[in-house]
Parts: structure tokens; sequence; C-alpha cells
């Protein structure tokens, strides 16, 4: 019998166009209506908290690539860590 750690294992081992693809179809076959339906209230309400932080000076912005990059690092780290 196959185990879900038997197909994780499987599924990571998938190039990562095919990992993508894969994981896009899961997301899309999640049952709708079992999401939050306040997400998208509560998301335009962070959104406008940032905003007028922003705005006021409580926090400043960067870019988005230096983001990613900072946590691709953190998380090879930790993965270095592990081994």
């Amino acid at each position: 019998m196959t185990t879900g750690d038997d197909i994780r294992s499987q599924i990571l081992a998938l190039p990562a166009v095919e990992r993508a693809s894969l994981a896009k179809q899961l997301l899309l076959s999640l049952d709708q209506d079992s999401c939050d339906e306040d997400a998208g209230q509560l998301w335009g309400d962070e959104a406008q908290r940032r905003s007028i932080a922003y705005q006021h000076g409580q926090t400043t912005s960067r870019d988005w690539r230096e983001s990613v990059r900072e946590m691709r690092e953190a998380l090879l780290q930790r993965r270095e860590k592990r081994n």
C-alpha cells in the first residue's frame, strides 16, 4: 500500500516544472467552500493597514527580489543545519 510519505517522496523527485503543475492542480482541487469565507476581507484589511503604516512612516518597503533572496538563504541555512 502506498503511503503519503511514499507519494511525497515521489513527487519531490519530479522536476520543478512538474511539481509546480501538480501543486497547482492540487490547490485547484480543494473544496472552495471549505476555505475561509472571510479571507478576502481579511487580506483587504491587512493591505489597508500596511498601506496606512507605510504612509505614516511606520514601515518601509524594499524590492521583492531582496526579500525572496533572503528567504531562500534562510531556508538553505536551515536545511544545512539539519544535515
